[in-house]
Protein backbone atom coordinates (compact mmCIF):
# COMPACT_ATOMS: atom_id res chain seq x y z
CA UNK A 1 0.00 0.00 0.00
CA UNK A 2 1.21 3.15 -0.91
CA UNK A 3 1.83 5.61 2.21
CA UNK A 4 -1.08 8.41 0.65
CA UNK A 5 -3.57 5.25 0.51
CA UNK A 6 -2.53 4.07 4.35
CA UNK A 7 -3.12 7.92 5.42
CA UNK A 8 -6.32 7.52 4.35
CA UNK A 9 -7.61 4.50 5.82
CA UNK A 10 -6.35 5.65 8.95
CA UNK A 11 -8.33 8.95 8.79
CA UNK A 12 -11.46 6.71 7.91
CA UNK A 13 -11.00 4.41 11.01
CA UNK A 14 -10.84 6.79 13.54
CA UNK A 15 -13.54 8.85 11.78
CA UNK A 16 -15.56 5.72 11.94
CA UNK A 17 -14.63 5.23 15.93
CA UNK A 18 -15.10 8.75 16.40
CA UNK A 19 -18.83 8.71 15.41
CA UNK A 20 -19.57 5.56 17.54
CA UNK A 21 -18.63 7.79 20.55
CA UNK A 22 -22.14 8.74 22.58
CA UNK A 23 -22.88 12.73 22.83
CA UNK A 24 -22.10 14.12 25.96
CA UNK A 25 -25.90 15.44 28.00
CA UNK A 26 -27.26 18.42 27.44
CA UNK A 27 -27.03 20.74 30.73
CA UNK A 28 -30.27 21.34 32.05
CA UNK A 29 -31.03 25.64 31.97
CA UNK A 30 -31.62 27.35 35.32
CA UNK A 31 -35.41 28.07 33.82
CA UNK A 32 -35.69 23.95 32.86
CA UNK A 33 -34.77 23.06 36.65
CA UNK A 34 -37.33 25.72 38.35
CA UNK A 35 -40.03 24.51 35.41
CA UNK A 36 -38.94 20.82 36.39
CA UNK A 37 -39.32 21.63 40.19
CA UNK A 38 -42.49 23.58 40.26
CA UNK A 39 -43.61 19.69 38.15
CA UNK A 40 -42.86 18.20 41.07
CA UNK A 41 -43.93 20.15 43.78
CA UNK A 42 -47.21 18.76 45.77
CA UNK A 43 -50.41 21.27 45.12
CA UNK A 44 -52.03 22.37 48.68
CA UNK A 45 -54.53 19.82 49.59
CA UNK A 46 -58.01 20.77 48.98
CA UNK A 47 -59.02 20.45 52.22
CA UNK A 48 -56.16 23.01 53.58
CA UNK A 49 -57.16 25.72 50.69
CA UNK A 50 -60.78 25.35 52.04
CA UNK A 51 -59.57 25.80 55.29
CA UNK A 52 -57.65 29.09 54.55
CA UNK A 53 -61.28 30.33 52.73
CA UNK A 54 -63.17 29.89 55.83
CA UNK A 55 -60.94 31.68 58.20
CA UNK A 56 -60.50 34.32 56.07
CA UNK A 57 -64.35 34.58 55.94
CA UNK A 58 -64.23 35.40 59.49
CA UNK A 59 -61.57 37.85 59.02
CA UNK A 60 -58.57 36.12 59.27
CA UNK A 61 -55.36 37.52 57.96
CA UNK A 62 -53.09 35.13 55.96
CA UNK A 63 -49.61 34.57 55.26
CA UNK A 64 -48.32 31.73 53.06
CA UNK A 65 -44.99 30.25 52.72
CA UNK A 66 -43.37 30.15 48.76
CA UNK A 67 -45.55 26.84 47.96
CA UNK A 68 -48.60 28.49 48.84
CA UNK A 69 -49.01 26.54 52.31
CA UNK A 70 -50.50 28.93 55.07
CA UNK A 71 -47.99 29.63 57.70
CA UNK A 72 -49.36 32.72 59.66
CA UNK A 73 -53.05 33.00 60.67
CA UNK A 74 -53.80 36.58 62.38
CA UNK A 75 -56.97 37.03 63.93
CA UNK A 76 -56.40 39.96 66.53
CA UNK A 77 -59.03 41.58 67.59
CA UNK A 78 -61.38 39.63 65.26
CA UNK A 79 -65.31 38.63 66.46
CA UNK A 80 -64.39 34.80 66.43
CA UNK A 81 -65.68 32.48 68.67
CA UNK A 82 -64.13 29.06 69.29
CA UNK A 83 -66.02 27.30 66.38
CA UNK A 84 -63.52 29.27 64.17
CA UNK A 85 -60.57 27.24 65.39
CA UNK A 86 -61.97 23.66 65.69
CA UNK A 87 -59.89 22.62 62.25
CA UNK A 88 -57.21 24.40 62.51
CA UNK A 89 -54.73 21.68 63.35
CA UNK A 90 -55.11 21.39 59.39
CA UNK A 91 -52.95 23.57 58.46
CA UNK A 92 -49.86 21.45 58.06
CA UNK A 93 -46.92 24.06 58.04
CA UNK A 94 -48.77 26.76 60.39
CA UNK A 95 -45.92 28.57 62.05
CA UNK A 96 -47.64 31.71 64.13
CA UNK A 97 -51.17 32.22 65.25
CA UNK A 98 -52.30 35.50 66.25
CA UNK A 99 -55.30 35.75 68.87
CA UNK A 100 -55.31 38.75 70.95
CA UNK A 101 -57.76 40.06 71.71
CA UNK A 102 -60.15 37.37 70.45
CA UNK A 103 -63.21 36.12 72.62
CA UNK A 104 -61.82 32.53 72.87
CA UNK A 105 -61.89 30.38 75.55
CA UNK A 106 -60.28 27.72 77.39
CA UNK A 107 -61.87 25.28 75.17
CA UNK A 108 -60.76 26.92 72.02
CA UNK A 109 -57.30 26.03 72.93
CA UNK A 110 -57.74 22.23 72.82
CA UNK A 111 -57.22 22.03 69.07
CA UNK A 112 -54.53 24.65 68.99
CA UNK A 113 -52.73 22.23 70.98
CA UNK A 114 -52.58 19.65 68.25
CA UNK A 115 -50.35 21.94 65.63
CA UNK A 116 -47.22 20.19 66.10
CA UNK A 117 -45.49 22.97 64.23
CA UNK A 118 -46.49 26.14 65.78
CA UNK A 119 -43.82 28.10 66.82
CA UNK A 120 -45.30 31.45 67.96
CA UNK A 121 -48.53 31.88 69.82
CA UNK A 122 -49.93 35.17 71.15
CA UNK A 123 -52.78 35.06 73.70
CA UNK A 124 -52.82 38.18 74.66
CA UNK A 125 -55.83 40.06 77.00
CA UNK A 126 -57.97 36.65 75.91
CA UNK A 127 -59.86 36.00 78.86
CA UNK A 128 -58.44 32.32 79.57
CA UNK A 129 -58.11 30.23 82.56
CA UNK A 130 -55.08 27.63 83.76
CA UNK A 131 -56.93 25.14 81.90
CA UNK A 132 -56.00 26.86 78.68
CA UNK A 133 -52.28 26.18 79.10
CA UNK A 134 -52.75 22.72 79.96
CA UNK A 135 -54.37 22.30 76.28
CA UNK A 136 -50.71 23.40 75.10
CA UNK A 137 -47.96 21.65 76.76
CA UNK A 138 -47.62 19.31 73.23
CA UNK A 139 -46.71 22.25 71.38
CA UNK A 140 -42.76 21.31 71.16
CA UNK A 141 -41.80 23.26 68.83
CA UNK A 142 -43.21 26.67 70.38
CA UNK A 143 -40.75 29.05 70.41
CA UNK A 144 -42.62 32.49 71.43
CA UNK A 145 -45.75 32.30 74.11
CA UNK A 146 -47.29 35.97 74.43
CA UNK A 147 -49.95 35.99 78.06
CA UNK A 148 -50.72 39.27 79.25
CA UNK A 149 -53.77 40.73 81.37
CA UNK A 150 -57.78 40.02 81.24
CA UNK A 151 -56.74 36.69 82.19
CA UNK A 152 -57.18 34.42 85.80
CA UNK A 153 -53.68 32.69 84.41
CA UNK A 154 -51.56 32.51 87.61
CA UNK A 155 -48.65 30.55 89.42
CA UNK A 156 -50.24 27.26 88.96
CA UNK A 157 -49.99 27.83 85.17
CA UNK A 158 -46.09 27.34 85.53
CA UNK A 159 -45.49 23.91 85.31
CA UNK A 160 -47.08 23.39 82.22
CA UNK A 161 -45.58 26.37 80.54
CA UNK A 162 -42.16 24.80 81.66
CA UNK A 163 -43.21 21.68 79.86
CA UNK A 164 -42.55 24.19 76.48
CA UNK A 165 -38.66 23.89 76.40
CA UNK A 166 -38.14 25.51 73.34
CA UNK A 167 -39.54 28.80 74.10
CA UNK A 168 -37.50 31.52 73.87
CA UNK A 169 -39.42 33.99 74.30
CA UNK A 170 -42.51 33.98 77.38
CA UNK A 171 -44.73 37.20 77.92
CA UNK A 172 -46.57 37.22 81.30
CA UNK A 173 -47.39 40.58 81.97
CA UNK A 174 -49.97 42.20 84.24
CA UNK A 175 -50.90 38.30 85.27
CA UNK A 176 -50.76 36.81 89.16
CA UNK A 177 -47.37 35.49 88.76
CA UNK A 178 -44.57 35.51 91.60
CA UNK A 179 -41.44 34.24 92.36
CA UNK A 180 -43.17 30.90 93.24
CA UNK A 181 -44.86 30.60 90.04
CA UNK A 182 -40.84 31.32 87.99
CA UNK A 183 -39.34 29.14 89.62
CA UNK A 184 -41.32 26.09 88.53
CA UNK A 185 -39.72 27.59 84.63
CA UNK A 186 -36.61 25.48 85.74
CA UNK A 187 -36.75 23.63 82.47
CA UNK A 188 -36.60 26.88 80.00
CA UNK A 189 -32.69 26.81 79.09
CA UNK A 190 -33.15 28.41 75.95
CA UNK A 191 -35.40 31.44 76.77
CA UNK A 192 -34.04 34.74 76.02
CA UNK A 193 -36.68 37.22 76.46
CA UNK A 194 -38.74 37.41 79.88
CA UNK A 195 -41.68 39.81 80.41
CA UNK A 196 -42.69 40.87 83.88
CA UNK A 197 -44.22 44.01 83.95
CA UNK A 198 -46.96 44.44 86.74
CA UNK A 199 -46.95 41.02 88.28
CA UNK A 200 -46.18 39.58 92.11
CA UNK A 201 -42.06 39.50 91.56
CA UNK A 202 -40.49 41.23 94.16
CA UNK A 203 -37.09 41.11 95.54
CA UNK A 204 -37.36 37.17 96.39
CA UNK A 205 -38.86 36.70 92.78
CA UNK A 206 -35.82 38.60 90.88
CA UNK A 207 -33.48 35.54 91.94
CA UNK A 208 -35.27 33.27 89.88
CA UNK A 209 -33.95 35.14 87.01
CA UNK A 210 -30.65 33.55 87.40
CA UNK A 211 -32.44 30.03 85.88
CA UNK A 212 -32.32 31.59 82.74
CA UNK A 213 -28.71 31.35 81.01
CA UNK A 214 -29.55 32.84 77.67
CA UNK A 215 -31.60 35.76 79.21
CA UNK A 216 -31.08 38.19 77.34
CA UNK A 217 -34.24 40.85 77.60
CA UNK A 218 -36.20 41.12 81.07
CA UNK A 219 -39.59 43.67 81.84
CA UNK A 220 -40.32 43.91 85.57
CA UNK A 221 -41.68 47.47 85.62
CA UNK A 222 -44.34 47.84 88.20
CA UNK A 223 -43.28 45.51 90.58
CA UNK A 224 -42.49 45.32 94.13
CA UNK A 225 -38.47 45.64 93.26
CA UNK A 226 -36.35 47.26 95.83
CA UNK A 227 -32.49 48.29 95.71
CA UNK A 228 -31.61 45.36 97.33
CA UNK A 229 -33.19 43.13 95.35
CA UNK A 230 -31.45 44.60 92.12
CA UNK A 231 -28.01 43.05 93.36
CA UNK A 232 -29.10 39.89 91.52
CA UNK A 233 -28.34 41.75 88.80
CA UNK A 234 -24.76 41.06 89.01
CA UNK A 235 -25.31 37.42 87.86
CA UNK A 236 -26.64 38.51 84.78
CA UNK A 237 -24.37 39.84 82.63
CA UNK A 238 -25.54 39.24 79.59
CA UNK A 239 -28.40 41.21 79.68
CA UNK A 240 -29.14 43.60 76.63
CA UNK A 241 -32.24 45.01 77.51
CA UNK A 242 -33.87 45.80 80.81
CA UNK A 243 -37.19 47.70 81.71
CA UNK A 244 -37.45 48.55 85.54
CA UNK A 245 -39.69 51.44 84.76
CA UNK A 246 -42.02 52.76 87.58
CA UNK A 247 -40.86 50.68 90.18
CA UNK A 248 -41.53 53.11 93.43
CA UNK A 249 -39.38 51.05 95.81
CA UNK A 250 -35.96 52.20 93.39
CA UNK A 251 -33.63 55.17 94.47
CA UNK A 252 -30.08 56.27 93.65
CA UNK A 253 -28.61 52.98 95.80
CA UNK A 254 -29.47 50.27 93.66
CA UNK A 255 -28.15 52.11 90.48
CA UNK A 256 -24.39 50.56 91.31
CA UNK A 257 -25.69 46.66 90.62
CA UNK A 258 -26.38 47.79 87.30
CA UNK A 259 -23.03 49.37 86.52
CA UNK A 260 -21.64 45.56 85.73
CA UNK A 261 -24.02 45.26 83.11
CA UNK A 262 -21.96 45.65 79.75
CA UNK A 263 -23.84 44.42 77.09
CA UNK A 264 -26.64 46.29 78.12
CA UNK A 265 -28.30 48.14 75.01
CA UNK A 266 -31.66 49.10 76.18
CA UNK A 267 -32.35 50.99 79.88
CA UNK A 268 -35.38 52.21 81.00
CA UNK A 269 -35.79 54.05 83.78
CA UNK A 270 -39.11 56.14 83.46
CA UNK A 271 -40.14 57.52 86.73
CA UNK A 272 -37.91 55.61 89.04
CA UNK A 273 -36.89 58.27 92.02
CA UNK A 274 -32.65 59.03 90.14
CA UNK A 275 -30.77 61.88 91.00
CA UNK A 276 -27.35 62.92 89.51
CA UNK A 277 -26.16 60.73 92.17
CA UNK A 278 -27.74 57.58 90.43
CA UNK A 279 -27.35 58.17 86.98
CA UNK A 280 -23.27 58.46 87.91
CA UNK A 281 -22.92 54.74 88.51
CA UNK A 282 -24.93 53.51 84.64
CA UNK A 283 -21.49 55.78 83.06
CA UNK A 284 -19.69 52.92 82.22
CA UNK A 285 -22.16 51.60 79.98
CA UNK A 286 -21.51 52.56 76.85
CA UNK A 287 -22.65 49.99 74.84
CA UNK A 288 -26.04 51.61 75.41
CA UNK A 289 -28.40 52.35 72.61
CA UNK A 290 -31.25 53.50 73.97
CA UNK A 291 -32.04 55.39 77.17
CA UNK A 292 -35.26 56.48 78.78
CA UNK A 293 -34.39 58.73 81.77
CA UNK A 294 -37.70 60.51 81.66
CA UNK A 295 -39.61 61.59 85.45
CA UNK A 296 -36.24 61.18 86.98
CA UNK A 297 -34.78 63.99 88.73
CA UNK A 298 -31.50 64.46 86.74
CA UNK A 299 -30.37 67.92 86.42
CA UNK A 300 -27.48 69.14 84.50
CA UNK A 301 -25.01 68.30 87.12
CA UNK A 302 -25.73 64.35 86.01
CA UNK A 303 -25.91 64.55 82.21
CA UNK A 304 -22.11 64.40 82.33
CA UNK A 305 -22.14 61.17 82.76
CA UNK A 306 -23.74 60.49 79.61
CA UNK A 307 -21.16 61.87 77.95
CA UNK A 308 -19.17 58.56 76.90
CA UNK A 309 -21.95 56.43 75.51
CA UNK A 310 -21.56 57.25 72.00
CA UNK A 311 -23.53 54.88 70.80
CA UNK A 312 -26.59 56.68 71.90
CA UNK A 313 -29.03 56.51 69.41
CA UNK A 314 -32.76 57.45 71.48
CA UNK A 315 -32.18 59.24 74.77
CA UNK A 316 -35.06 60.61 76.80
CA UNK A 317 -34.81 63.59 79.33
CA UNK A 318 -37.99 64.74 79.34
CA UNK A 319 -39.92 65.87 82.53
CA UNK A 320 -35.94 66.35 84.51
CA UNK A 321 -34.61 69.46 85.48
CA UNK A 322 -31.58 70.16 82.70
CA UNK A 323 -31.78 73.17 80.66
CA UNK A 324 -29.86 75.11 78.40
CA UNK A 325 -26.71 75.18 80.43
CA UNK A 326 -26.08 71.21 80.51
CA UNK A 327 -26.75 70.73 77.20
CA UNK A 328 -22.70 71.07 76.46
CA UNK A 329 -22.48 67.86 77.22
CA UNK A 330 -24.48 66.19 75.24
CA UNK A 331 -22.50 67.37 72.38
CA UNK A 332 -20.35 64.56 71.29
CA UNK A 333 -23.50 62.16 71.28
CA UNK A 334 -23.31 62.32 67.18
CA UNK A 335 -24.92 58.40 66.94
CA UNK A 336 -28.22 60.04 68.72
CA UNK A 337 -31.03 59.99 66.24
CA UNK A 338 -33.89 60.72 68.71
CA UNK A 339 -33.46 63.30 71.76
CA UNK A 340 -36.43 64.22 74.22
CA UNK A 341 -36.19 67.10 76.57
CA UNK A 342 -40.49 67.50 76.99
CA UNK A 343 -41.41 69.24 79.83
CA UNK A 344 -38.14 70.66 81.07
CA UNK A 345 -36.49 74.51 80.51
CA UNK A 346 -34.52 73.68 77.69
CA UNK A 347 -35.69 76.71 75.31
CA UNK A 348 -35.85 76.82 71.42
CA UNK A 349 -32.27 78.70 71.34
CA UNK A 350 -31.03 75.67 73.74
CA UNK A 351 -32.62 73.40 70.72
CA UNK A 352 -31.09 75.65 68.16
CA UNK A 353 -27.38 75.62 69.31
CA UNK A 354 -27.24 71.81 70.34
CA UNK A 355 -28.40 71.20 66.51
CA UNK A 356 -25.47 72.60 65.33
CA UNK A 357 -23.87 69.73 66.68
CA UNK A 358 -25.76 67.35 66.48
CA UNK A 359 -27.24 67.73 62.63
CA UNK A 360 -28.61 64.32 62.23
CA UNK A 361 -30.63 64.48 65.59
CA UNK A 362 -34.64 65.26 65.61
CA UNK A 363 -34.54 67.04 68.74
CA UNK A 364 -38.12 66.97 70.40
CA UNK A 365 -39.06 69.55 72.45
CA UNK A 366 -42.96 70.36 72.39
CA UNK A 367 -44.79 67.29 74.67
CA UNK A 368 -47.01 65.10 72.62
CA UNK A 369 -49.35 63.25 74.62
CA UNK A 370 -48.33 59.53 75.04
CA UNK A 371 -43.91 60.49 73.77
Amino acid sequence: MKPFQGTVVLFFALSVIAGCAPKPEKKQTASEKTSEAIKIKAEVPPEEVKLADSLKAVGAKLKNDKDGYVIEVDLRGTQIDDNALKDIAGLSRLRSLLLNETKITDAGLEPVGKIATLQNLDLRNCNLNNKAISHLTGLSKLKALRLSGNSDIDDDAMADINQLTNLKALMLDFLWVSGDGLSELKDLNHLEELYLAKTLVDDEGLTTLTQFPKLKKTRLSQNQISDEGLAIMAKLPQLEELDLSENSLLSDTGMKHLSGLSNLQKLNLWRVGLTDAGVEPLQGLTNLRWLNLDNTRLSNAGLKYLKDMKQLEFLHLGSTAVSDAGLADLEGLTSLKDLKLTRTAVTEKGVADLKQKLPNTEIQLKYIEGQ
